[in-house]
């Protein structure tokens, strides 16, 4: 006769490890490979977390292998199966897989995906904030690396899109400007939308050449003027000061005393420059330096002119390194009631997750290890001999 095996290993493998880790791979590949992988997830940095899985699973293989040493260590084989006779391999192996399946589940509702689109009005409590960015040839110079409009770029998007301290709590707008303006983004709490035309701003998005500060400023004025009367208004301006217009401190004064619009300005370039940055035209290889009227053109930070320009509009100058510490302290002035947005939310479904963990974990309490009573009905080993 051959002896039944107490602890089949092929079983225990199926269920308690093959089951889970196929439903953790088959996840997987839905996000990666199909557009479920472009659904929003409240915590996609959590991804780590399914690691858990694979693990939980090698130590129940671990302890079933355990087990199984430890009968074949102190009982004879003969007797192993008197000793566990109402007990059934099988459902074992159940339990131990529907486990693991509640934890897929688990993690699955731990990164909280969302699908399906409702309409939800929301508030808006902060700050207006229009950004006017220089994007004149200047602003192609490498005393800032890659160049001024590259790094101005990055420092803007860290700063006003991605800090948690400016995130959801105001309005920005984006305007680029060199001889005249052009309108990238109307006032928004947008941020996504804001970083997205902050990357395709380029040296030549205005038409016209040259630098208007002045310009940039009344522009802005104009922006503002769909803001709510009793909102904080603030205009950022991110030059590297070079200003072939004038007026521009004048401007400031009277966007201030007229309208209430305090004037920042970043100054884009290296202040240490006394010379300035020399510009260069064409790319890689093909690059020369750029000439007018015969002679090579540096372009140089214009600190004092920037600082006059922010004093007028009763704001404050900072270098583009220091931009952080403009923005803390924008975020931190009074902050008013600036609109209500219909804003697209896609539902949470993390529930159904939840459910489905709780499913199969009430599965696993109603899967009983006991092997029925006809099976189980104890056998002498006249019997078995017999059999």
């Amino acid at each position: 006769m051959k002896t039944p095996d107490v602890y089949p290993f092929g079983v225990f493998a199926t269920w308690a490890v093959l089951a889970p880790l196929t439903a953790l791979v088959l996840g997987i590949a839905l996000v990666a490979f199909t557009r479920i992988g472009e659904l929003p997830f409240d915590h996609p940095d959590l991804w780590w977390v399914g690691g858990v899985v694979p693990l939980a699973a090698g130590i129940s293989l671990y302890g079933q292998l355990r087990r199984r040493r430890a009968m074949t260590t102190f009982v004879s084989p003969r007797l192993a199966p008197l000793l566990i006779q109402r007990v059934s391999p099988v459902r074992r192996a159940m339990r131990a897989g529907l486990s693991g399946l509640a934890l897929v589940m688990i993690v699955a509702a731990l990164l909280g995906p969302r699908w399906g689109i409702y309409v939800e009005p929301q508030k808006v409590y902060g700050v207006d904030v229009v950004v006017a960015l220089d994007v004149s040839r200047s602003m192609l110079a490498e005393d800032l690396q890659p160049t001024r409009l590259e790094r101005a770029k990055k420092e803007l998007r860290v700063q006003l899109a991605e800090r948690a301290v400016f995130r959801r709590a105001n309005r920005l707008a984006l305007l680029a400007f060199a001889g005249g303006t052009s309108l990238r983004l109307p006032l928004t709490s947008d941020t996504l939308a804001f970083a997205a035309k902050l990357a395709d701003v380029q040296v030549g998005s205005v038409p016209r050449g040259g630098t208007s500060l002045a310009s940039a400023i009344e522009r802005a004025v104009d922006l503002f003027s769909r803001s709510p009367q009793e909102a904080t208004k603030v205009l950022l301006l991110v030059t590297d000061g070079e200003d072939h217009e004038g007026g521009a401190v004048d401007a400031a004064r009277r966007a201030q005393a007229d309208y209430g619009i305090r004037v920042y300005t970043v100054g884009v370039g290296d202040p240490a420059g006394t010379v300035g940055a020399q510009l260069f035209v064409g790319e890689n290889g093909a690059r020369k330096p750029l000439l007018h009227d015969g002679q090579i053109v540096f372009s140089r930070l214009d600190v004092p002119g920037l600082q006059r320009v922010a004093a007028e509009g009763h704001g404050s100058y900072a270098p583009m390194q220091d931009l952080h510490v403009l923005v803390n302290a924008i975020a931190d002035q009074w902050k008013t009631h600036l609109t209500t947005e219909q804003r697209q939310r896609h539902r949470p479904r993390y529930q159904w997750f939840v459910v489905a963990a709780l499913t199969f974990l009430t599965l696993e309490t109603l899967v009983r290890e006991q092997a029925s009573a006809r099976r189980t009905a104890p056998r002498r080993l006249w019997q078995q001999e017999l059999a």
